[in-house]
């Protein structure tokens, strides 16, 4: 029995050695109290193999003040997981509720730079949970902001409404003025989304008669250009032009890119107050933008305007270009994506490696403890056999970990590529329905006399420009309809172009003056007679996509 506990002793003693405090992590700390986060990660850095040579608790608090660091100069990456992790779990574990909610909230960000938003949210809450009844009304605003921020994302604007006035509150406990603004632009954002304008338009003055009160200017052209879009919202043009200029003139003029964004608001102000020549010159404006969503917006803005004077051949160039740069922007979302998954991949890799390191560092552990006692170890052979038989069954363990993780991975690809594919389809539907809808607006005669309920009569020149409208924005639709059922004649496109101008056969009877069990039957002869459809395909399914 002495000789057991003379072994315990100076096993007990080489662990105290071997993982002793390490002075460098309290200086690390105390520097990046101080907003020192060079000098910080400097000290950290002459940390050789902190794994292996810190304390649990000094490894844990160098892990969270690396990762602050990092997540400080904006360097977040896939390989500050590895950190976070172990700081995470033994904080929460310790009922260290300071470090626990600062490690949580670090990795919350790191999160939100691989697009992983639920985990983000996740993060969020929890750093919340260890806050509660802190009294750190600082922290508690950043936490509910940013919770905001991830609602906002994911659409779900309740809670960006809910999270940001939680943040409202921490800001008025905390005193500081220039949060408090903020949070009251943030809720009225939430409930501009919402679509609930009374509420945001409270809140947007709110938020000016605070800023003109506690003497917060920088915020003046966030909350004018808030208010430009609730009136724009509302159906002031007008007021909202007033205050997207005000918004615009308090902007350095180095801000090209959100001044730009606010001409393309612009044009579209001028395009619904009727004022085509001051909205085709900030469109000029707007398309050198260097951002491709704004450039989009302004084409987009354009082609209405155009289909609005009755200048369709002007507009469809302008929808064509509007399409391609939504392909180009979903393309990037894609690379983004593509950039995510390979982060990830990177961070699966890392903890791979990270587990081997581990491993080592047990080992290394262990041969500490074999030179130290060696003398004393000679009659315990039999469990040198045993250390190294566990050693393997861990390294089998761990291979077989590996192979876990990486049928995993496959599995996540799959699932990135099918959701891929499954986009690229609502695409194609999209530009599909944006067609038709811009085909029914360029019928507006047609759609404005059924709407009035009134008597329409078409002439011939009235079904030309139909016809010729349906060729141009469905790729020639009646001429390659005629070429691939030749027995079609010229009433049957005519029935065929008001299909796809969505009209009922209630409509179609009003235009064509025959009753609705007439216009039924003719829809049956084309589609079975003259197109030879199966009787279970609808003539709106056989000419959607043709």
């Amino acid at each position: 029995m002495r000789l057991k506990s003379l072994i315990g002793i100076i096993l007990w003693g080489g662990m105290l050695v071997a993982c002793g405090p390490d002075n460098r992590v309290a200086l690390a700390e105390k520097l990046m109290a101080e907003r020192e986060t060079d000098s910080a990660i400097t000290v950290m850095n002459e940390i050789k193999e902190p794994l292996h040579n810190l304390s649990k608790r000094d490894y844990a608090l160098y892990a969270l003040l690396m990762s602050e660091a990092v997540h400080r100069k904006q360097q977040l990456n896939a390989a500050t997981d590895t950190l976070l992790l172990p700081a995470i779990k033994y904080f929460s574990q310790s009922g260290d509720s300071l470090y626990a909610e600062r490690a949580l909230y670090c990795k919350a960000h790191l999160d939100r730079r691989l697009n992983r938003m639920s985990d983000a949210m996740q993060s969020f809450l929890k750093a919340l949970l260890f806050l509660q009844n802190s009294g750190n009304h600082e922290q508690l605003y950043r936490v509910n902001t940013w919770l905001g921020v991830v609602c906002l994302n994911q659409e779900e604007y309740s809670g960006k409404v809910r999270y940001s006035k939680e943040a409202l509150k921490a800001a008025l406990d905390l005193g500081n003025m220039f949060y408090k603004n903020m949070a009251l632009c943030d809720i009225s954002t939430g409930y501009l989304f919402l679509n609930q304008l009374d509420s945001a338009l409270y809140y947007a003055q709110a938020a000016y008669e605070a800023a003109l009160a506690d003497s917060v200017p920088r915020q003046l052209p966030f909350i004018y250009t808030n208010l430009g879009s609730i009136y724009s919202q509302q159906g002031e043009p007008a007021k909202a032009l007033d205050y997207i200029n005000k918004s615009i003139a308090l902007r350095p003029a180095k801000d090209t890119a959100r001044i730009l964004s606010l001409y393309g608001v612009k044009l579209e102000l001028f395009g619904k107050l009727g004022q085509y020549d001051s909205a085709y010159h900030y469109f000029q404006k707007v398309i050198s933008s260097p951002e491709p969503s704004s450039v989009a917006d302004a084409y987009n803005n354009m082609a209405k305007i155009y289909h609005k004077i009755g200048r369709a051949s002007d507009a469809y160039p302008m929808l064509q270009r509007f399409i391609e740069l939504s392909d180009t922007i979903r393309k990037y979302r894609h690379t983004e994506e593509a950039i995510a998954l390979q982060e990830l991949y990177k961070h699966e890799q890392l903890s791979v490696e990270n587990l081997y390191w581990r491993t080592r560092a047990a080992e290394r552990q262990r041969n500490v403890y074999w030179m130290t006692t060696i003398s004393l170890l000679l009659v315990w052979v039999a469990s040198a056999v045993y250390f190294i038989y566990r050693r393997n069954r861990n390294r089998l363990m761990a291979q077989q970990h590996q192979l876990v993780q990486q049928e995993k991975e496959l599995k996540q690809q799959r699932k990135a590529t099918s959701e891929s594919l499954r986009r690229m389809v609502e695409m194609e539907q999209k530009e599909a329905r944006l067609k038709e809808t811009f085909f029914r607006r360029l019928s507006q005669k047609v759609v404005q006399e059924l709407e009035k309920g009134g008597n329409v009569i078409l002439s011939d020149e009235d079904w030309d420009d139909i016809v010729q409208n349906a060729d141009i924005i469905f790729d020639n639709f009646t001429k390659r309809l005629q070429q691939t059922y030749p027995s079609l004649n010229k009433d049957d496109l005519r029935y065929c172009c008001m299909v796809k101008m969505q009209l009922s056969q209630s409509s179609m009877a009003q235009v064509m003056h025959l009753e609705r069990d007439s216009v039924k039957k003719r829809l049956k002869r084309i589609r079975m007679e003259k197109m030879g459809a199966d009787s279970g395909v609808t003539l709106e399914e056989l000419l959607y996509n043709f």
